[in-house]
């Protein structure tokens, strides 16, 4: 029943979104790691007349700042065909303590254009011609939301798929991370174990689960 319901619940918003003029889902997070706050997170995605564009900002916050410093600042837009969400751009700008990476990526129906600054000095290890509909993380996201099974993606470093695990639990959304490469080395070392969102009424997460490296990085609606 559950089940039942969560696809009655995509189809009325997919429905919704393309009849209305506009919609707006805005959503705060909190971060935390081994029950501790590190930082917050706010989501926003924006429908209209079947184009879409998401942003997402992060911040560091609280006394584990200097161990934890970070900031961040995602966009990504594109259309919608057939309730499939198709990243045309995106900007990434990330900053650490020790850092600051800037993604640009430019989307058809293959990636056409990738800006890094830095630039990268090793020569790619795959093909960009041969990526055909690999999209940015948030719209791969968004689309498993909106029902997919997988999607592949590729975040500037990295190519790959998000495999959802179909458990008994209709609430929680489980994603594997398959066929992995990093495009700029030889080695295959992936410290993303998975992902889990757990959804409730809205069409973005009630709570994400990053499970990296050894720790666990929760992300709890406001």
């Amino acid at each position: 029943m559950g089940l039942y319901l969560n696809r009655i619940l995509i189809i009325v918003l997919i429905f919704f979104f393309n009849t209305s003029s506009a919609n707006n889902f805005n959503v705060e997070y909190k971060i935390s790691t081994a029950g501790i706050k590190i930082g917050y997170l706010n989501w926003n995605l924006i429908i209209k007349n079947n184009v879409y564009q998401t942003e997402i900002g992060l911040k560091n916050t609280g006394f584990l700042t200097p161990l934890y410093k970070f900031e961040g600042h995602y966009i990504s837009l594109g259309s919608i065909n057939k309730n499939f969400f198709k990243a045309e751009e995106y900007k990434q700008y990330w900053k650490t303590r020790k850092k600051t990476k800037i993604v640009n990526m430019i989307f058809d129906d293959y990636l056409i254009d990738l800006f890094q600054d830095p630039t990268e000095k090793e020569f790619s290890r795959i093909n960009f011609e041969e990526l055909y509909l690999y999209f940015d993380p948030i719209t791969s996201f968004l689309n498993i939301l909106n029902g997919s099974n997988e999607a592949n993606t590729i975040d500037g470093r990295r190519v790959y798929t998000f495999k959802k695990d179909i458990g008994v639990d209709d609430s929680k959304i489980v994603l594997n991370i398959n066929n992995y490469k990093n495009i700029w080395a030889d080695h295959q070392r992936n410290d993303l174990k998975k992902i889990e969102f757990i959804v409730g009424d809205d069409f973005l997460p009630q709570k994400i689960l990053i499970y990296f490296k050894e720790r666990v990085f929760k992300l709890e609606k406001t």
